[in-house]
């Protein structure tokens, strides 16, 4: 075989199988599980990158502010892909979080993941129709009781003996139609993430809310940034900038109505 054509193949082989942005010339990417009203695509939210979600815009503000953005770029897919191909090494960091994941899925994670500080919270709520019984424990579900809850959030073992107490689960695909759920009738029951829901009612153009008691949460976690440690130059930048809008309260004013301060979750 002619010399060149080794060389093609080897050239194939070399770099035909890396990573997207491990290629010359292309950015670091930034997996963002996709999250109404915190990280949505452009394309979902409106018609400008700004109206892509709080959490688009805190990351790509931090990116901005520290000179990152010419080098790394946000992507918002499917949590289980974006999760998934974190995993595998295909993109530099990941939000979320690392509490998105849940036990099976850390197995896969390097041990040395790099996990910044939170730049916000979520709680877990149960919403019930009008007129049924706040739930206040996973006691509170029966055989007769219908729930919903959306696919590919992080499930821990309260959430999962709710919904193994109730009679049946459904899964959805987003927030919106865990309220469809509840509106429709389907279910008396949802388990939904404070403050994910908040722009669930706002697309429906909800101005009441499900009830839910107050005081319970089956999960509360972290929203946070993990990265690989080869981006530990580029992870450092990005957790100081995080502490420096949390001591200036620009977090606060970013994230609006979906800020959730530590002190409630005492």
């Amino acid at each position: 075989m002619p010399l060149f054509y080794w060389c093609f193949l080897w050239f194939i082989a070399l770099f035909g199988s890396m990573p997207l942005w491990a290629q010359q010339g292309d950015k670091y990417q930034i997996a963002a599980a996709q999250l109404s009203g915190l990280f949505n695509t452009p394309a979902d939210a409106g018609q400008t990158q700004t109206d892509a979600g709080v959490y688009y815009q805190l990351l790509s503000q931090i990116l901005k502010d520290t000179g990152l953005a010419s080098q790394y770029e946000i992507v918002v897919l499917p949590m289980k892909r974006a999760k998934n191909d974190f995993a595998r090494g295909q993109f530099a960091c990941y939000a979320p979080g690392l509490d998105t994941f849940d036990a099976p899925e850390r197995q896969l994670l390097a041990k040395d993941i790099l996990s910044s500080s939170p730049f916000n919270y979520a709680m877990v709520k149960v919403l019930s129709r009008p007129k049924h019984t706040l739930v206040k424990s996973a006691a509170d579900i029966s055989g007769k009781d219908l729930i919903s809850i959306v696919r590919g959030v992080p499930v821990n073992a309260q959430m999962q003996r709710i919904l193994d107490n109730a009679m049946q689960s459904y899964t959805v695909n987003s927030e919106r139609e865990n309220l469809q759920m509840l509106m429709s009738g389907r279910v008396n029951y949802s388990l939904v993430f404070y403050p994910d829901v908040l722009a669930a009612y706002r697309e429906l153009g909800l101005t009441e809310y499900f009830p839910f008691d107050k005081k319970y949460s089956p999960l509360t976690i972290r929203d946070n940034l993990i990265c690989h440690q080869r981006h530990k130059k580029a992870f450092l930048q990005i957790e100081a900038a995080i502490k420096r809008y949390q001591q200036q309260g620009l977090l606060q004013k970013i994230l609006l109505d979906y800020y959730l301060p530590a002190e409630m979750l005492r």
